[in-house]
């Protein structure tokens, strides 16, 4: 049994394009750990999105028991009121007090959605959306040495679509100042579990996919060098384990290139289901009754019920019934590029909707919308308010996907059909019960399953 569990998380990385650059040999030093280790296909919860993705890394739990189910979200008994949900309304312990409870301590760097930092005996940086420095360090005598390493809590984007070498330039100065930084926390602070998690590969993806996917692209080079330096750095991390140490790679979601945005509020203002733009600027001056369903992003929809809103018409028979007829209009529409519908020749917008009871359970599992929408491949589903075009222009080229993410673990074969475990691709969910029990911690109560096990003819 292991001391000490190394994760490294690199945001928004496909599993396939992981195994592509490493074969390729792009990625030399992710390459050899692919030779010592399985890499498995790791499904991301519903929405596919950064927030509830790494909320369910953190937890072993579902967004029904977590309580986050987006970047954005109607604050409880407040009708119309949005917030950004942060780490205050996480509601079921993260990673550090799971360690803690069993004696160890943990460093957690920069996974999204941990700010403010706990006031706990653990080392946290809190990832996006991190406001202010100050509150995103734990504990504050970091605070030093981070700006000593010019630390960047998040990428500066920028001007993208005027100057996208410019905004690689900076995702590289910001990767290269938070790897100066991990390692030095990874070798001075002590832990048992340390979780370092990369951010810019997401943000590479979703402002320059063309770059990546397309050998053509102008910048297609220097995105290739930017994977070289990610690979260098997850080296550096990786040199910092111990012989004995278990090690994993992690990532939150999938990647695919956005050839369209399809926004849904606008959708259903169009059908009819949202009152007209004029009539309901913005949510939070509220809605009446002629509304009967609205979206949050990217596309959780919330019908209109009089038991959950203020101005909400619809009994429980009639938000029932209306369910299935938005359900069913939404998974028949066809996009050509240029018009949306049933009957329009094209491939779909969206390749399921699901009810909440297929996605969640616990407690909080009423917070959730009434319907929620995965978007087709290519397809980025949007739930912004302002605005009448079904269709539009966006800087962002690459989009999240449920499947594909990875998950692998140093020293784990890959799955014999005798094995007894759950088939692959695992779920999110399954990542912290399988890192906590490689360090030996059991903790009751999570929803994963202990998967990527090491046979004992295996262990050394």
């Amino acid at each position: 049994m292991a001391e000490r569990a190394l994760i490294i998380g690199l945001d928004g990385m496909p599993r396939t394009l992981l195994t592509e650059l490493a074969a390729e040999g792009t990625l030399p030093r992710i390459g050899e750990l692919l030779d010592e280790g399985h890499c498995a296909p790791l499904r991301a919860p519903v929405p596919e999105i950064s927030s509830t993705s790494w909320a369910t890394f953190l937890t072993g739990t579902n967004p029904g028991r977590h309580g986050i189910f987006g970047f954005t979200d109607l604050v409880p008994d407040a009708d119309y009121r949005t917030h950004f949900p942060n780490l205050m309304q996480l509601r079921q312990p993260p990673l550090w007090a799971l360690t803690a409870a069993a004696g160890g301590r943990t460093v957690c760097l920069n996974v999204p959605g941990t700010y403010p930092a706990p006031a706990a005996d653990c080392v946290v940086v809190s990832g996006f959306v991190a406001p202010r420095m100050e509150n995103a360090v734990t504990p504050a005598r970091l605070l030093p040495v981070l700006r000593g390493f010019d630390y960047e809590l998040d990428v500066e984007v920028g001007d993208v679509a005027g100057d996208p070498e410019g905004f690689l330039g900076r995702a590289v100065r910001a990767l290269r100042a938070r790897t100066d930084a991990m390692e030095h926390l990874l070798a001075h602070e002590p832990w048992n579990l340390g979780v370092a998690v990369i951010t810019e590969t997401d943000r590479v993806h979703h402002f320059l996919w063309r770059a990546v996917a397309d050998p053509a692209d102008p910048l297609h080079g220097a995105v290739r060098d930017f994977y070289r330096l990610v690979d260098s750095c997850v080296g550096r991390l990786v040199d910092l384990c111990r012989d004995d140490d278990e090690l994993f790679l992690v990532s939150d979601h999938g990647f695919g290139p956005a050839d369209r945005q399809f926004y849904v509020n606008s959708w259903l203002r169009e059908a009819g289901y949202l009152a007209p733009l004029g009539s309901a600027p913005k949510l939070a001056a509220g809605l009446d009754a002629r509304t009967r369903a609205f979206a949050l992003d990217p596309a959780r929809i919330y019908l209109h019920r009089k038991e959950r809103f203020g101005g909400g018409g619809l009994t429980a028979s009639e938000a029932e019934e209306l369910a299935e007829e938005i359900a069913g209009e939404l998974t028949a529409l066809r996009c050509d590029g240029e018009h949306v519908g049933a009957d329009v020749d094209g491939p779909p917008l969206v390749s399921a909707v699901f009810r909440p009871a297929d996605l969640y359970h616990g407690p909080l599992a009423g917070h959730a919308a009434d319907l929620l929408a995965l978007p087709a491949p290519g397809v980025q589903l949007r739930g912004g308010w302002e605005g009448t075009a079904l269709l539009r222009s966006d800087a962002l080229t690459g989009t999240h996907t449920r499947e594909n993410a990875v998950f692998y673990r140093r020293g784990a074969p890959a799955p014999r059909a005798d094995d007894g475990v759950p088939q692959e691709p695992y779920d999110m969910v399954d990542v912290a019960p399988t890192v906590l029990a490689s360090i030996g911690i059991r903790p009751l109560g999570l929803d994963g399953a202990v998967v990527l096990d090491v046979r004992e003819e295996d262990r050394e």
